[in-house]
């Protein structure tokens, strides 16, 4: 329940707000913060469905683990209150929300998704713009569907150059990121991440210690742990949201007290050291490990700030990542990639203080670190 705090009260204002607005009678307006699944073009709804769509997709059940989880499971009745801050942060057509990571797989979905469900600004950050052939799809749709010669439906989606192993491309893409969304960012997805192909081109996954590479475990950490980290530590800075912060309301003069934002790692289960009974895959179960425990530690920080922290495994998905590893998956266990991007996005809308430093997977069940 929420009291009659500053929050509460700035949330209550905006969702009556909110409500009046989707109310009144009169034709749907086609601007770029208001796309729903019924403004959907038939190119982006193509995008957001994978060969087997998530609507039909039935998950089974999540393996057990070995060892114990010390956080709560998540509980996604909250995601379904107006009042809630997820519910908050889509509704508000002036939040940010960053994906890097964003040019294929799961990242791509998170971009197409976020254009569906919330009316904020997505930035999409990736190492080669120019080749990113599905974020220029998902332009050119929202530019056809929109039909205005200005292409204001495209500019929900900002496109941003970003290699986490190059230092200087790093800081050009904070200072990018700062000035597309005005210095403030509500939702960071941290998706970027290697894995090898098992010996073919890459020397991991390593299945031996004998295979070990100096120069692949490096480049493991860079860009599954430290980038993560480092893009983090440039971005909190915009995404302070204490009961002083204040934001004004889109078309309204009064102030609305900023819901708290949230810092996602796609991390791994295979991160975790107490569940680990098959060894094996050590540049990537070492890197993914030290982005939970990075995860863990910046909860305890930026927790003074309103930021919550959470590691999240995507489970087997579908992507250019797993597929030298699909032959002995299931089908079950292999999940199309808006069935993931979907359960993570619940995952993520439902977080409260309780599950922030949490390992979570894609059905909303705390893992042991």
């Amino acid at each position: 329940m929420i009291h009659n705090s500053m929050f509460g009260k700035g949330c209550m204002a905006f969702a009556i707000r909110l409500c009046t607005t989707i109310q009144k009678p009169g034709p749907i307006s086609l601007s770029p913060f208001q796309t729903s699944s019924r403004l959907i073009s038939p190119n982006l709804r193509r995008l957001q469905s994978s060969p087997l769509s998530s609507s039909s997709f039935q998950a089974p059940e999540p393996p057990s683990s070995k060892g114990n989880a010390i956080f709560p499971d998540i509980d996604f009745s909250r995601k379904e209150s107006v009042l809630g801050a997820s519910y908050i942060r889509n509704q508000d057509p002036n939040a940010v929300f960053v994906v890097n990571g964003a040019s294929r797989g799961i990242g791509l979905g998170f971009v197409s998704a976020l254009i569906e469900r919330t009316r904020g600004t997505v930035i999409a950050c990736c190492r080669s713009p120019e080749t990113s052939d599905g974020l220029k799809e998902i332009i050119s749709s929202l530019d056809s569907f929109s039909g205005e010669s200005d292409n204001s439906a495209s500019n929900r989606v900002r496109v941003v150059q970003l290699n986490v192993e190059d230092e200087h491309s790093m800081n050009r893409a904070i200072s990018d990121i700062a000035k597309h969304s005005n210095g403030r960012v509500d939702l960071l997805l941290n998706v970027a991440g290697i894995l090898g192909d098992g010996g073919k081109t890459t020397p991991g996954p390593e299945r031996s210690i004998q295979k070990l590479d100096r120069a692949w475990m490096e480049k493991s950490m860079v860009v599954n742990a430290i980038g993560p980290l480092l893009l983090s530590q440039g971005l909190v800075p915009y995404m302070k949201c204490s009961k002083s912060k204040r934001t004004k309301s889109r078309n309204n003069n009064d102030d609305v007290v900023r819901p708290k934002t949230v810092v996602a790692n796609l991390s791994a289960r295979v991160g975790s050291i107490s569940d680990n009974g098959l060894g094996g895959w050590y540049s990537y179960r070492m890197s993914k490990a030290a982005l939970n425990q990075g995860t863990r530690t910046m909860a305890l920080e930026l927790k003074r700030q309103g930021t919550l922290v959470v590691a999240l495994h995507p489970g087997t998905t579908n992507t250019d990542l797993s597929s030298p590893f699909q032959a002995n998956v299931s089908k079950d266990r292999l999940f199309p990639v808006d069935f993931t991007v979907s359960q993570l996005l619940d995952v993520i809308d439902s977080l409260d203080d309780t599950n922030s430093g949490g390992l979570y997977d894609w059905a909303g069940k705390a893992l042991p670190f």
